[in-house]
């Protein structure tokens, strides 16, 4: 049975759909931000969620953003990059949960009831991961006021926490399909895959940077188990937001559900300087 044909068909899909409904706005003068982060923690504790604490250096950040939402309305930035590279450009090193956008309101109240009109402002501002807000505002540009909110968490430390959360998500769907648990890769498996996920910072493709496929990472880290498939994405923030894209690209849940499958090697990098932020990486093996 050839290996890796149902990879190549599908690895390419799952990270770009939670990134594309990025885009956010708010904008936020020193003088709003107090204002603005007490609404934001009394819609979250409506919802049983913990509050949001302020950091002045994400405020720095986010008002860049607000200001440059006058010349590029979008998740986008003047520049082309993507939002979060603001992070890096103020040396944030924590993981980048979301931002919300918005232009036109007066005050915090009215920027953050336009947010909340959006689903995808709703799950930044609702996200369990999130634990520190910055507010920018900005006045000036078409629509007068500019409001950017960003929010961020701790960076994650812990793979081998988020590895086993994938790891129990993944088998969750496969005991629904009556296929039998895959278990956590050893040392080496792990970190072939840890390897593929920096690679995939720079190349978003099945082709490793020199030009080789994905498996030969199997080779440089002396892991004999032969390869069944990789999933790769770009771009989501929680294991939950990843296997949910996995699965319903059909590529990717055939990777999970082979029945082949019986090991899964793990690799998660965040660089707010790349163009996805996250990347995230399955290395199957019989």
């Amino acid at each position: 049975m050839k290996k890796g044909i149902v990879l190549k068909l599908a690895m390419f899909v799952a990270a770009f759909a939670i990134s594309t409904f990025a885009p956010s706005m708010t904008a936020a003068a020193a003088s709003y931000d107090d204002e603005f982060v007490a609404l934001i923690n009394q819609k979250r504790a409506a919802n049983g969620l913990q509050p949001v604490s302020l950091n002045s250096t994400l405020d720095n950040a986010a008002e860049t953003r607000a200001e440059e939402l006058t010349e590029k309305f979008s998740y986008q930035r003047p520049d082309g990059r993507r939002e979060f590279t603001v992070l890096d450009d103020n040396n944030i090193a924590d993981d980048f949960v979301g931002e919300c956008y918005s232009a036109g309101q007066a005050t915090p109240k009215e920027a953050l009831d336009n947010m909340m009109q959006y689903d995808f402002f709703e799950k930044k501002v609702m996200s369990e991961d999130a634990k520190t807000v910055g507010v920018g505002h900005y006045n000036g540009g078409e629509y007068g006021d500019y409001w950017d909110v960003l929010f961020t968490a701790p960076a994650a430390t812990d793979r081998a926490e988020f590895a086993q959360e994938v790891l129990d998500l993944v088998n969750v769907q496969r005991a629904n399909n009556g296929l039998s648990p895959v278990v956590l890769g050893d040392e080496k498996l792990n970190a072939a895959a840890q390897q593929r996920a920096v690679e995939i910072a720079t190349v978003t493709s099945h082709t490793r940077p020199d030009g080789t496929s994905c498996f030969t990472v199997l080779d440089d880290f002396n892991v004999t188990d032969e390869a069944t498939g990789e999933n790769a994405a770009w771009g989501q923030v929680t294991p939950e937001e990843v296997v949910n894209d996995w699965m319903n690209s059909e590529g990717h849940r055939a990777n999970i559900l082979n029945p082949d499958a019986h090991k899964m090697g793990f690799g998660y990098y965040s660089d707010n300087s790349s163009e996805w932020g996250r990347q995230w990486i399955q290395i199957f093996t019989e």
